[in-house]
Parts: C-alpha cells; sequence; structure tokens
C-alpha cells in the first residue's frame, strides 16, 4: 500500500480519488474534466504537462485530462492536448467519467449547473470562480458534504496569493479582527499605470494586453468582483454564508484619474480597498471603495497585479499574503494547489460561525469628495464643509473636500446634492494625515 494510499484509508469519508492501476501501483492516476480552456483553462493545461514530472515524482500522482468543455471545438488554441478531447455539448461534458470537475467557464451559468451535477456525483469539485462561489458557495458545500467528496475554490481569491488556504489553516484559532486587501488585480494594475502618467484608456489596453482583465472590465473597476470575493472571505474567516454578507462598494468610476492626482498630491497613494471587520465581538461589517493611503503604508506600495491581504489576529502585525492576482498562469498555479489537495477543505468555522452576523457599516471615516472646479460645486463643498468639517479646496481643475470623521450616509448626501448641481462627483475613503483611523 502506497502513503498515499495510507493517507486515504485513514479518511472517516468516501474519497473520490480511483484505486491505482496495476500497470502502475505506485502511482495514482487521476482523470480530469475540464470546463473551459481560455485564460484559465488553458493556462492551465499548460502547467499540466510541465510539471507533470515533479507533480508524479512528489505526490505519486498523474493527472490525465479526459474532457474538456469549450464553445468552438474547432479553434487552435496551441495547447499540448488533444483535440479529440474537446466538445462544446454541456450534456456530453456532465456525463464523462472523470474523478475531479475543474471548472474554469466562469460566470454563474453554465458554472452552477456543472457544479451541482459534479458534487451531486460525488466528483470532487474545483473552481476559480467567485461569482459562483459568492452566490451558491453555501448550498455546494452542503452538497458536497451529502455526497461526501469536496469542494475547493483557493483559486478564487488572490490568484497565486494564499488567501483561502491561510484562513482555512487559522480556523481552529480565534476569528479575526479583520481580514483587509486588494483582491482584484486588475484595478491595481490600472491604477498603477495612472500613477506612472498613463490615461485611464491606456492603462485599461495595457491591462488587456497582458491578459489581466475579466470579460466584463466593470466589474474589476467598481469593484464588483472584489465585492465577490470578499463575501468568500467572510465565509471562511467568520462563517457568514456569501450572499448575507453586506458590502459597501464605491467604484473608481468616475475620478480614478482625479482620484489618482489628488493622492498624489495628498503625498500617498490611491488603491480599491476590499475589508470585513469585526465590530462588537459578533457584527461583522463589509466594504470595498477607494481609499487614500500614506506612500509608507504596505498596501500603497503594492503595485501592478498584484494582490495584499493582511489578517488582523491582534498580534503584533497582522498576518500577510501577497502575489499576483490576476492573468492566467498565478490562476492556474493555485487551481494545481487545489488539485493536490487529498483531504475535504475546511469552508466554513462550523459551530463558532453562529456568534457572527452579518451587519451594516456604521463607522466613521475621514472621506475625500472631489469634483471638476465651478463656482456652484465650490460653494456647495463649502457648506459641506461647514457641516461635516474640513475646507474646501482647488488645484489644477479639481475641487475637494476632505471631511472629518462622518458616517457614509452623511458624506453620501453631499454626493446626492453634487449630483443634483449636474457635478459627477468622485470619492474615497481618506487614511493619510489625522484621525486616518474608522471610529465606531
Amino acid at each position: 500500500m502506497t502513503p498515499l494510499q495510507q493517507i486515504h484509508q485513514s479518511e472517516t469519508r468516501t474519497l473520490w480519488f480511483p484505486t491505482p492501476p496495476r500497470h502502475a501501483p505506485s502511482q495514482q492516476i487521476v482523470r480530469i474534466a475540464l470546463a473551459g480552456c481560455g485564460v484559465v483553462g488553458g493556462a492551465l493545461v499548460r502547467l499540466l504537462n510541465e510539471s507533470a514530472a515533479a507533480v508524479s515524482s512528489r505526490y505519486g500522482v498523474r493527472f490525465v485530462i479526459t474532457r474538456v468543455l469549450v464553445r468552438d471545438t474547432l479553434r487552435d488554441r496551441h495547447l499540448p492536448i488533444d483535440p479529440g478531447l474537446f466538445t462544446s455539448d454541456l450534456d456530453s461534458f456532465l456525463a464523462s467519467d472523470a474523478d475531479v470537475v475543474i471548472e474554469a467557464v466562469g460566470g454563474e451559468e453554465p458554472a452552477r449547473t456543472i457544479a451541482v451535477s459534479a458534487l451531486g456525483r460525488g466528483r470532487k469539485l474545483i473552481t476559480a470562480n467567485k461569482e459562483l462561489i459568492s452566490a451558491h458557495g453555501g448550498i455546494l458545500h452542503q452538497l458536497a458534504a451529502t455526497h461526501h467528496t469536496a469542494l475547493d475554490f483557493g483559486a478564487a481569491v488572490g490568484g497565486s496569493a494564499p488567501v483561502v488556504s491561510t484562513l482555512r489553516d487559522l480556523v481552529g484559532s480565534s476569528a479575526p479582527r479583520s481580514v483587509r486587501g486588494i483582491l482584484n488585480g486588475t484595478s491595481n494594475f490600472v491604477v498603477s499605470e495612472i500613477e506612472r502618467g498613463s490615461t485611464l484608456d491606456k492603462a485599461v489596453a495595457a491591462a488587456r494586453g497582458r491578459g489581466l482583465c475579466e470579460s466584463d472590465l466593470a466589474r474589476d473597476l467598481d469593484g464588483r468582483d472584489a465585492a465577490a470575493k470578499l463575501s468568500i472571505i467572510a465565509w471562511i474567516a467568520f462563517g457568514i454564508k456569501p450572499a448575507e454578507l453586506q458590502v459597501r462598494r464605491l467604484s473608481l468610476l468616475p475620478g480614478i484619474e482625479a482620484l489618482t492626482s489628488l493622492a498624489g498630491l495628498l503625498g500617498g497613494n490611491l488603491r480599491l480597498l476590499a475589508e470585513c471587520t469585526r465590530l462588537d465581538g459578533d457584527r461583522i461589517v463589509g466594504s470595498v471603495e477607494p481609499v487614500l493611503l500614506p506612500a509608507n503604508n504596505a498596501f500603497a506600495r503594492t503595485s501592478g497585479e498584484e494582490n495584499r491581504v493582511e489578517v488582523d489576529l491582534g498580534w503584533t502585525s497582522p498576518l500577510s499574503v501577497s502575489g499576483p492576482g490576476a492573468g492566467g498562469p498565478p490562476t492556474a498555479a493555485a487551481v494545481l494547489s487545489d488539485l493536490v489537495r487529498f483531504t475535504a477543505p475546511p469552508n466554513d468555522r462550523g459551530a463558532d460561525a453562529r456568534q457572527f452576523v452579518a451587519a451594516a457599516d456604521s463607522r466613521r471615516h475621514r472621506w475625500l469628495i472631489a469634483a471638476p472646479i465651478a463656482p456652484i460645486v465650490l460653494s456647495a463643498l463649502a457648506t459641506a464643509g461647514r457641516v461635516l468639517g474640513g475646507e474646501a479646496q482647488s488645484h489644477d481643475g479639481l475641487s475637494w473636500l476632505i471631511t472629518r470623521p462622518a458616517t457614509w450616509a452623511r458624506a453620501n448626501r453631499v454626493l446626492s446634492a453634487l449630483r443634483n448641481l449636474g457635478a459627477e462627483p468622485s470619492v474615497a475613503r481618506c487614511e493619510i494625515g489625522d484621525d486616518a483611523e474608522a471610529i465606531q
């Protein structure tokens, strides 16, 4: 009996790997059905081919792709794979004989159908699809438990940064005080390019050229992608079901160039930060929003498509993980890490999760509110300054106000007033200067 078989035999639940064939008693063959062969799926095919010898030597496993679901079976993908494995027939793909199903098509459908079918048949499911997990993670987790198999989605958050696995490893400890990070590599790349003097259009074109963008780029820049990932983080860290987390989401658009410029003028950097924080012992609040950070802040120094996540456990410094968070190769590497996991991962905090509840964020922050210079805008900002504190200022075609600590509801009233005046205001949380910390 091989060491890998001994590990499998010690498990109390049914496992999803087959018995090794007689002709290769020392090696486990794991059959893979791959849904999607685009940026991520294609990168995974290459990685499995390149790493086959190393994986076999280290884990005693050989991964064999037996079926690939694609839209166009005739397209030449220049991949080391038999084109005869391609199918565009979903029913045929779902019926294929495999030990592991990897979902890399993105979106909710047909991803949900693939996931439910795989888990319902007792197949291990691996996905990099944050939309799928944020919308249906709880149900899929229960389905995996019912059929004694595993749901793994480490690649759905952070790309190559091991965010999910790090949080899973902390399940036995007390819940974090907060989890905070840059979760979208595309938006971080775009902001970094603008900091270097690029325009928004050129920065987006550069991101597309490097294969960093979602099919819907707006999801990257308006925070929806990061919010989906944050809901997964809150599930693993606090046991809040993904669909239940309340996330205040503020877009980088319009005004990404203006906010980036003002951040530099104030001696800092703009970043799109996601965070979930524990308040009063049991309330969990979430937000995804542009934040102005001091230049020496670790997040401010995170550039390009890098992701960075900090977990505050009450230690002298936060636990942090970082790495490329966008593009095919980093995500494929994370999928491979899920592939070589031989036990079902802990995807919630169990009984400990009952103490936490999702809540709206009523904390007070300092807010930077900006709009193109116009007499009526200056007047409105001056009035807001008298109410919220702060002094209206102007520079290089922009007028802006940095408020004293205020709730989002109060800051949003200023934005509404500016919009009613025909202005297009931009907003960011300001952590540069005094009173930068959130006040409960």
